[in-house]
């Protein structure tokens, strides 16, 4: 009997089994071997977006109000012009000063003053140039005409200064003299004018209330730069108040102004450019604030000055 070979037991291999893992993809966590956190390569730059947006804003600021500021202090350019104000837009604000005094009337308007009584020079009635002036009555006696071109000067106003109550002051007078200048190239009544002398820079202020209409800028005998300002007074939309011979404009049109207290403009240096008839009474060649009245003959179209 042949004997048996031992059977030899063959093992199968394991079976590994992969069961997918309960923590999901591996992430990085950002931190380092050594457990420091790696700082992220993008960097938030909303911060800075802010900061250069914030740099832009004020350097376009700070350009238009130097633009603005070179505006005004430029002399102007022939036909420079704002567009008439067609309404009447609020009331003027209280003023911070007293009203300066009157001087003439148009019928029941009352004019004041374009200057503070203490730095009129002298007060000269004269015609205006122009086809629709209007003739001013003057409150003030005439002046020794002869005793003025000797002394050049004229009687010192008398009125109450701008720091008396308003109560005194608000209806004064002016306690002044004024001269009857005539110009032999003009027709017309002589009081269709009114030259209030003052030095250069002295304040303007307007001489109603009301609305500025106009703010041109144009050439005085075609030759020197010059501003036109046109006011509408309250309740009298047939007349236009003009002033010329200013500078340092500070009203536009719409804007509302009070009567003696307003300040509109400051007095322009022309007696180094043309030869001023004021300046035979004065000391300081004649400068001064022209003032006119035009009566407005078609609603909305101002007649332009042609001379002072």
């Amino acid at each position: 009997m042949t004997p048996r070979e031992p059977r030899i037991r063959q093992r199968t291999p394991a079976r590994r089994i992969s069961t997918p893992s309960r923590l999901g993809p591996v992430r990085d966590t950002g931190l380092t071997v050594g457990g420091g956190r790696r700082r992220s390569r993008k960097r938030n730059l909303g911060p800075v977006f802010a900061i250069i947006t914030l740099l832009a804003i004020a350097v376009v600021l700070l350009a238009s109000a130097a633009g603005t500021r070179a505006a005004r202090m430029k002399e102007p350019n022939q036909g420079d012009l704002v567009a008439s104000a067609s309404a009447e837009t609020s009331t003027p604000a209280e003023p911070l000063r007293d009203p300066t005094p009157i001087f003439a009337t148009y019928r029941s308007l009352n004019l004041r003053l374009p200057v503070d009584p203490g730095d009129v020079t002298a007060l000269a009635f004269h015609q205006a140039s122009g086809k629709e002036t209007l003739a001013m009555d003057s409150l003030a006696p005439d002046a020794d005409m002869a005793q003025a071109a000797k002394v050049k000067a004229v009687p010192a106003s008398e009125s109450v200064s701008g720091t008396a109550s308003a109560a005194t002051s608000t209806q004064t007078i002016w306690q002044g003299s004024v001269l009857r200048l005539w110009r032999s190239n003009r027709t017309g009544k002589p009081d269709t004018a009114a030259d209030v002398g003052a030095n250069p820079g002295s304040t303007v202020y307007a001489p109603v209330t009301g609305t500025v209409l106009q703010v041109r800028a144009y050439n005085l005998y075609n030759k020197y730069p010059d501003y036109e300002i046109h006011i509408k007074p309250d309740g009298w939309p047939e007349v236009d108040v003009v002033l010329i011979h200013v500078d340092d404009v500070s009203v536009t049109v719409g804007d509302r102004v009070t009567a003696g207290a307003s300040r509109i403009a400051c007095v322009r240096k022309m007696s180094d450019k043309i030869d001023i008839q004021l300046g035979g009474y004065t000391k300081n060649g004649g400068d001064h604030v022209h003032l006119q009245l035009n009566r407005v003959a078609v609603p909305g179209k101002l007649e332009q000055l042609s001379g002072s």
